[in-house]
């Protein structure tokens, strides 16, 4: 049959996948670059949406940390001298996952001096650096019935009951009124500073609500609305996260029970740590989920590329390719992701100093960061005598005048040292001000002129810099970031509403994206296209070649019968004997086979005649 054609050439792309990503883990982590085109850092109201890219320089890596696998036999506290020599502090994490895999921080921030240190150390299988990824959202919704995920709640009984999804993110609103209380909630962010689970960059809020917003009369509702939510902040506020934060989130949302783990994030740097903890979480039974990437070309990103995951690109909402979508020859499939509508926090940004919270606003361009320290008067910080020698490592206070833009005060203080900056205004009341071109290092914001006389009334007062949840809200953002959640919750549907009777094996990772990439609607040109993968998720259809295995095995028209149509379907598939994976072409009993044991099951079915 067609299909058996076009899915036999996917494993053989799979497997050249597999042997391509190994010659790469000797390679150098490249520099990562912005995914993500636009996000809601750098909004200026009646202004658009400002990209990020031009906003933030990105960090390639941690400074001070490393990521380690040890031989498994290796005994790690033998390696305690050799370790210490080569600059490692202590050990951070450990992973119960891949076994060996640890991350080590280093006495200084000399990341890749250590790591070329340990990979000459015998008994390490590797030693990398602590590479950044990026939120991979850009602007600013009915994906969910675009997919056909109303017809499987109707036809098949429930929306994702009894499975467990995990959004590896930002975090979560946890107040909003249209997002489900987490099961599990953690957060793997600590750099800069320990940030807290709390979503305040507002992406991984949206992203849960496309996969599982609540089902309660009110704003939207997700695809696979009835499943359990795990939460793992993994991207810090800033919009940032390292793959170690990330790799300890997998590993906690697997030990949770995560059937399905979405990440939509991206970057141009290979982990062989990430492409390990995502193979082991696919052995486990999870299926993990995540982004192309949103730059508009053929491009390698991971965790996309990695062996086991399940990439994702992006189309309108008439099945259009997005013209910002990446490309590649490892995309699977492509869902909705343009002008999607989900929840999102609203975050504002306060200052306190003398027991008081004042009013800010953040420095368009600056980084989004929380800081404390004492601040200190620097005049109008147009230039490098107007710092004091005790502004480095402090935040810097200014005026707003003096002919200096609002770029050339944050900047120069960041030369200078400091690790934060206060503007307050000139004139009565509280401005709002931006970098404009320019990108700034460090969190920046404006206050009152009233503020600013009393902080300066009480120079080298300690000062917080911070953003809170000011309220719940929804908004529509576009980029591949938003497809993975469709696809997350679409296999959701498919993990709770196909369970087979035991003792046959459980529904898992390989059969549900083998099936969703079977039952795709072609996109581009037939067959698998590098844009559109296997073409647009359709998970009614994907219900329904499931049901015919499962629910009622041989019903494979789906009339509700299993009649002589259907025998001359399961003949052909008989002919094919080995299925590609469990619970495909005519295999009813999981065992990636078409048999004897397969007729019996049919003829059964067949006896019966009618389906429940």
């Amino acid at each position: 049959m067609p299909t058996t054609t076009r899915r036999s050439l996917a494993l053989a792309a799979l497997t050249g996948l597999t042997l391509g990503i190994s010659a790469k883990a000797d390679q150098n982590p490249a520099a990562f670059q912005k995914a993500s085109l636009d996000t809601l850092a750098g909004f200026t109201p009646g202004a658009g949406i400002a990209s990020r890219d031009a906003l933030t320089a990105p960090a390639r890596f941690h400074p001070s940390r490393v990521i380690v696998r040890f031989e498994p036999t290796a005994n790690r506290a033998a390696f305690g001298p050799t370790l210490q020599a080569a600059g490692v502090r202590d050990v951070l994490a450990s992973s119960s996952l891949v076994p060996g895999l640890h991350v080590l921080r280093t006495t200084a921030d000399n990341a890749e001096e250590v790591a070329a240190k340990l990979r000459a150390t015998p008994g390490v299988l590797y030693a990398e650096l602590d590479n950044v990824l990026y939120a991979d959202a850009q602007t600013t919704g009915g994906g969910v019935l675009f997919i056909g995920a109303p017809d499987v709640w109707s036809i098949y009984g429930n929306a994702g009951t009894g499975v467990k999804i995990a959004i590896l993110d930002s975090g979560l609103d946890t107040g909003h009124p249209d997002l489900p209380a987490p099961i599990a909630i953690s957060s793997f962010v600590t750099n800069p500073v320990v940030e807290g689970p709390e979503d305040l960059e507002d992406h991984g809020s949206h992203v849960t609500g496309i996969a599982m917003a609540v089902n309660n009369d009110e704003g939207i509702v997700g695809v696979a609305h009835q499943a359990s939510l795990i939460t793992a902040k993994v991207i810090a506020n800033s919009g940032a996260g390292f793959t170690s934060e990330i790799v300890s989130g997998l590993d906690w949302a697997v030990s949770q029970g995560a059937r399905v783990v979405n990440m939509s994030f991206s970057g141009t740097a290979y982990n062989q740590a990430f492409a390990d903890s995502i193979a082991a979480a696919f052995a486990a039974g999870t299926l993990p989920v995540c982004t192309m990437g949103n730059t508009g070309n053929a491009q390698v990103r991971y965790p996309a590329a990695y062996p086991f995951a399940m990439p994702v690109a992006n189309v309108d909402n008439i099945g259009t390719i997005s013209a910002t979508s990446t490309s590649g020859p490892h995309c699977s499939v492509a869902a909705p992701g343009v002008n999607v509508n989900s929840t999102v926090p609203i975050i504002a940004w306060k200052s306190n100093f003398l027991a008081a919270d004042r009013a800010a606003n953040q420095i368009t361009g600056s980084t989004v960061r929380t800081v404390t320290a004492p601040a200190y008067f620097c005049g109008f910080g147009g230039s490098a005598g107007d710092f004091p020698p005790q502004v480095a490592g402090n935040i810097a206070h200014v005026r707003r005048g003096g002919s200096i833009s609002f770029a050339a005060k944050v900047n120069n203080a960041a030369a200078a040292g400091a690790i934060g900056v206060v503007v307050s205004n000139n004139v009565a009341g509280l401005n709002v001000g931006s970098m404009g071109a320019a990108t700034g290092a460090i969190p920046a914001v404006t206050v009152s002129q009233a503020d600013g006389d009393l902080l300066q009334a009480n120079n080298g007062a300690v000062v917080t810099i911070s953003q809170f949840n000011n309220g719940h809200s929804y908004a529509q953002f576009s980029g591949t970031s938003m497809a993975a959640p469709h696809v997350s919750g679409a296999a959701a549907l498919l993990f709770s509403n196909f369970i087979p009777a035991a003792p046959l094996p459980a529904l898992g990772p390989a059969t549900v994206r083998w099936v969703l990439e079977d039952t795709a609607i072609e996109g581009g040109l037939p067959g698998f296209d590098e844009r559109y993968g296997w073409g647009i998720i359709n998970v009614k259809g994907a219900a329904d070649y499931l049901a015919a295995r499962i629910r009622c095995p041989g019903d494979f028209n789906n009339d509700h019968f299993v009649d002589d149509s259907d025998f001359v379907a399961f003949a052909a598939f008989y002919e094919q004997l080995l299925a590609p994976v469990p619970y495909s072409l005519g295999d009813l009993n999981g065992d990636a086979f078409t048999d004897d044991s397969d007729f019996v099951s049919f003829a059964s079915s067949y006896e019966a005649l009618l389906c429940p």
